[in-house]
């Protein structure tokens, strides 16, 4: 994945994306190309890895995995309109498409044996559920459930984010399209709009507007210089 630097996802937002279990594509290479499955994961922190499980028929279980795996978490993401934009009167622009994602690489592993799948299984719905919503099911038919399932662990050693989020368009342009974002119910791009695009692009114009400054100012001297 190509990320320009302006682009770079900070740090403790990819962290929190990490801590919270979520869905992903998991990708993985085999002798005939890639395969994708979109599962749900979580993080054990213990080991570093990101955990999930697939039907033990699924393809990539079945045929050998030639390298490392990876596991894309596509956040938010959605369609802007250059309309939304305060300074598109003045200096027309066109549409693009914003968004936040996070790729994870890491050797995957997979266990095969039942009770492994069912730990993994047991501790996904925990994490979304309040109570024991398995215990009415019986341990007897869910060791039969688990076998049809595999454990499957993806090692995060290389952790890469990316935030396409205007960082490089004008405040003013950042300030109306967190407000039309918002009115289109998009309150976690609208937050992130302003809590991090906004002060970059703010540093970023001002920055300019001083090397505008210094550039007229050694302008004025040179022209001080030829005259004299």
């Amino acid at each position: 994945m190509y990320v320009p630097r302006h682009f770079e996802l900070p740090d403790d937002y990819a962290a929190e994306l990490l801590e919270r279990p979520r869905r992903g594509n998991l990708i993985t290479v085999h002798a005939d190309g890639p395969a994708a499955t979109l599962v749900p994961f979580y993080r054990d922190a213990e080991r570093g890895t990101l955990v999930t499980h697939l039907v033990r028929n699924n393809p990539q279980v079945r045929e050998p995995i030639t390298g490392p795996g990876m596991v894309i978490f596509d956040d938010v993401d959605a369609y802007v309109s250059p309309r939304w934009y305060a300074t598109n009167e003045v200096k027309p622009n066109v549409p693009t498409w914003d968004y936040i994602t996070l790729h994870v690489r890491g050797p995957v592993r997979i266990d095969p044996r039942p009770e492994a799948a069912l730990r993994v299984a047991r501790r996904l719905t925990e994490l979304y559920e309040s109570d024991d919503v398995l215990a009415p099911i019986g341990e007897e038919k869910l060791e039969r459930m688990a076998r049809a399932i595999v454990a499957v662990e993806v090692g995060i050693e290389q952790v890469q984010g990316k935030a396409k989020m205007s960082q490089n368009r004008h405040p003013d342009d950042i300030r109306s399209l967190a407000a039309e974002l918002a009115r289109r119910g998009h309150a976690r791009m609208a937050e992130y709009l302003l809590e991090v695009s906004l002060p970059y692009a703010q540093q970023r114009y001002a920055t300019l507007a001083r090397l505008g400054e210094v550039h007229a100012l050694r302008e004025d001297v040179k022209d001080v210089t030829e005259i004299g």
